[in-house]
């Protein structure tokens, strides 16, 4: 199955519709795209009022499709807890860790649900607060998805792209080399 995952960032305004099996998305974006999942991670009565006040929880309410949240509330019926107990057992992990941003919870469950690729579109990280470990979180749930053979794309201009775009990591992700090999020696064929 190939899914697309879009947040907020400016490589959204790249996706297309209709290439993917399953688009998910994060927050407001289930306000502006058909999505089959959206996901909403601050809990709706606890944390979300907090960030964006009332009018976004009550939007919510009236949500028809698919929601994925911390904690299921009969006041939001199409909301669904998000299996954390499940994920965290398939990938041998302690509950909690390795989960900073919504974005970690939508690979997670991707990945639990053996999906073959995952694109990314607005998955940028260009906001200031917490950019170190966001950033580096979400690059341990992609390496997560390398490692099991799904591919993950993003966009020039998201900074997940020095991890998904397979030219640039062969040319200037090996480390230790005196001299970087070419891709195509690596593969086998000299290019003339």
């Amino acid at each position: 199955m190939r899914i697309a995952i879009l947040a907020k960032g400016e490589t959204l305004s790249e996706y297309a519709e209709g290439e993917y099996d399953e688009v998910w998305g994060l927050n407001q974006i289930g306000k502006s795209h058909e999505l089959d999942r959206l996901f909403v991670m601050d809990d709706f009565k606890l944390r979300l009022p907090y960030y964006d006040g009332n009018e976004f929880p009550e939007w919510l309410k009236s949500y028809s499709g698919r929601l994925i949240t911390s904690r299921q509330y009969d006041e939001w019926p199409s909301s669904e807890e998000f299996p954390l107990v499940e994920v965290a057992h398939f990938f041998g992990l302690p509950l909690g860790i390795a989960m900073y941003s919504t974005v970690d919870y939508m690979f997670a469950m991707a990945i639990y649900e053996g999906v073959s690729e995952i694109h990314t579109f607005g998955v940028d990280c260009r906001h200031g607060e917490k950019l170190d470990l966001i950033r580096t979180s979400i690059a341990v749930w992609i390496g997560a998805a390398l490692s099991r053979g799904i591919r993950v794309t993003s966009k020039q201009g998201s900074f997940s792209r020095w991890w998904t775009y397979a030219g640039r990591c062969m040319e200037q992700g090996l480390y230790g080399y005196v001299e970087r090999p070419r891709i195509e020696e690596l593969a086998g064929s000299k290019v003339t």
